[in-house]
């Protein structure tokens, strides 16, 4: 019985070092200058629990014991690494890879370094429903390259008597090529966050090599948004004149639009009207303009609550064509 409080004890610890409320980064994340690559995050609703419990209970049982004072704040060697199981049967391209952690359920965001069949390096896309907004970019120099990734979550706000968390745990990459997930950190949302409400959590590492008697240093930064977002529940779409008439009305379920549509001869601009969800049940209407641009094909964006829980988007190609056998 008293071995079990001690865990109980512990993993609160644990737990409340996570778990934040706003903008949260990773200390450490490969700061030490050697090992895996930092390429992108894991993002999970459950904290991933990868401490090993039984070991640190077994290396510290003498400090409890005698009623010694135990620490958690250097526990790396406890920390255990989640490998992914990656299928590459879809592709040779990491976009066109199965990745997954297991029986655990997230939402993937990261950029592998990679050779296709022809000896071609590069670096690849994994990112689930949902990413929205993303940004891959690599800087090389003489003394190194820097990785950046950065994208958004729409997510819906907390409910008034639940908590809803989010953890971006931290994704890495071997030297041969393995890929790996390790603790991350979290922050939640309540029924007080409302609609438009932004958080971020960052996570940067480094490592460093030499070649030739040169240092290299090789530098990551995962940026992940997250801004809240109610439930759509349905997406009217009108087309209208230069003199603010409807010339042509379209309801959809979220998700549902067309891949494109031509609007009618002599349309300026569509006007889009989303009927959300509000906390109480409660109807919330946003209305957007989108005007003809001077590209002849420009995506319409709508949103729709995805499987995953959060909102993902949706473009429609718009196609300023007045031919009207163009029309899908």
């Amino acid at each position: 019985m008293k071995n079990r409080r001690i865990y109980t004890g512990i993993i609160g610890i644990a737990a409340a070092a996570w778990l934040s409320g706003c903008s949260l980064a990773v200390p450490g994340a490969g700061e030490d200058g050697e090992g895996d690559r930092l390429i992108g995050a894991f993002i999970t609703t459950e904290y991933l629990d990868l401490f090993d419990m039984d070991s640190y209970l077994n290396d510290h049982v003498s400090d409890f014991l005698n009623n010694q004072e135990v620490t958690v704040t250097d526990t790396s060697e406890y920390e255990e690494k989640l490998y992914a199981e990656i299928d590459k049967s879809g592709g040779e391209e990491p976009s066109d890879w199965q990745v997954s952690f297991g029986d655990i359920r997230g939402i993937s965001f990261f950029s592998p370094f990679y050779t296709d069949a022809a000896g071609a390096e590069g670096w690849g896309s994994v990112c689930s429903e949902g990413i929205c907004d993303t940004k891959i970019n690599v800087n090389i120099s003489d003394t190194g390259e820097e990785l950046s990734l950065s994208g958004t979550l729409y997510i819906l706000p907390g409910m008034a008597d639940e908590e809803i968390a989010y953890y971006a745990n931290p994704v890495f990459q071997t030297a041969d090529g393995r890929l790996y997930a390790v603790s991350g950190s979290g922050f939640s949302t309540s029924g007080d966050t409302s609609e438009g409400e932004a958080f971020s959590t960052t996570l940067s590492g480094e490592t460093r090599s030499t070649e030739n008697g040169t240092v290299k240093t090789e530098k990551s930064s995962v940026t992940v948004n997250y801004e809240t977002m109610n439930k759509p529940v349905k997406i009217t779409l009108y087309q209208m004149d230069a003199e603010h008439h409807i010339l042509r009305q379209e309801i959809f379920m979220p998700g549902e639009l067309p891949e494109s549509i031509a609007p009618e001869a002599g349309t300026e601009y569509i006007l889009i009207e989303t009927e959300k969800e509000g906390l109480s049940g409660e109807p919330v209407i946003t209305r957007e303009i989108y005007a003809q641009s001077e590209a002849e094909d420009s995506a319409l964006r709508t949103f729709y609550a995805a499987e995953n829980g959060v909102i993902a988007g949706q473009d429609t190609q718009v196609i300023w064509d007045k031919n009207e056998s163009n029309r899908t």
